[in-house]
């Protein structure tokens, strides 16, 4: 029995494949969220994204409508992350994930991005129970925090929910953070800087009785890092309810390393010359590990979302500029 609650992405590009893993995952404890959002894009063309969205849509209803989930056990939530509000995907996705509520897959609730005040979360909260069919099935929301705004705002989105409870978890997003605070480079979990980030805004949700969801792991083949961020994460925050996101499930399988082994944590170097280095490295490997159009890249065993190339990039300009 896991000791560590994991949750994990899965994009919906190949569904049959995507319901492979979530059996597999289920079966070993791991939770899931299928991907609407980030991993059905294309960061540099916005007619592909919207074509991209589209496909992405289908493809979870070809997999309900596979029926082939049907006579499996699902013991582990499984969430759908939606694009933002703010997105003209939006609409489409809420009906996409409520007519595949209504079928009998078991979804949980949905992740919803770059969210900055209470008034999203209603907002959403009110398209889903307008649905509702009766009094005990209902679709979860889960805010994630992507933003200065929706840092700062944080702590009034959770005073506004005492009363109503309309979410019970929140998740935090360090890469679109990141970009939007202009950090370069984006602290790492083996950072000093990541944990003086984090540890206020996990206090708060904690303190509030919620869920803290961590950020997903930027490094899909190191176990041994996975594993000590985590256990110090668990050691700050010991008997709270705290859950840790991956992005491969060879890392959610895997098995925890040497317990005794701690956290290095460092200061970053924070150089001109480590930045400049740091900002073409993860443009250049973005751009050359950015395989079939995807909107990520893999290099270095370092998983680059387009925040962080884009992020690279303003920075470069910044320096050129300057």
């Amino acid at each position: 029995m896991r000791d560590l609650n994991i949750i994990q992405y899965l994009p919906l590009t190949h569904p049959r494949a995507t319901l492979r893993f979530v059996k597999r995952l289920n079966a070993a404890g791991v939770m899931t969220i299928l991907d609407l959002e980030d991993s059905a894009q294309d960061p540099f063309d916005k007619d592909i994204t919207r074509t991209l969205k589209i496909d992405a849509r289908n493809n979870f209803l070809e997999l309900v409508n596979s029926k082939s989930w049907l006579g499996d056990k699902f013991d582990q939530p499984i969430y759908v992350r939606v694009n933002s509000i703010n997105t003209e995907f939006f609409e489409e996705d809420i009906n996409t994930v409520l007519k595949i509520f209504d079928s009998g897959f078991p979804i949980t609730g949905i992740f919803l991005p770059m969210v900055e005040s209470y008034d999203q979360i209603e907002k959403t909260h009110s398209l889903l129970t307008a649905h509702r069919q009766d009094n005990n099935s209902f679709l979860e929301i889960v805010p994630m925090i992507e933003t200065k705004a929706g840092m700062v705002n944080l702590n009034t989105m959770l005073e506004s929910d005492k009363v109503d409870s309309k979410f019970s978890k929140v998740h935090y997003g360090h890469f679109d953070y990141c970009l939007d605070a202009k950090l370069w480079p984006f602290p790492d979990p083996q950072h000093d800087t990541f944990w003086q980030l984090i540890e206020p805004m996990i206090d708060l949700i904690l303190d509030h009785k919620k869920t803290y969801i961590h950020t997903p792991f930027p490094f899909p083949n190191d176990s041994s890092l996975f594993w000590a961020a985590s256990r110090h994460l668990q050691t700050l925050y010991p008997s709270k309810d705290i859950w840790v996101c991956t992005l491969n499930s060879e890392l959610s399988l895997s098995q925890k390393t040497d317990n005794n082994k701690k956290l290095n944590i460092s200061s970053p170097d924070t150089s001109d010359k480590f930045c400049i280095n740091e900002a073409e490295m993860i443009r250049n490997n973005f751009l050359d590990g950015r395989a079939n159009r995807r909107s990520f890249g893999v290099s270095n065993n370092r998983f680059i979302p387009p925040h962080q190339f884009f992020a690279a990039e303003e920075y470069l300009k910044k320096i050129l500029k300057d």
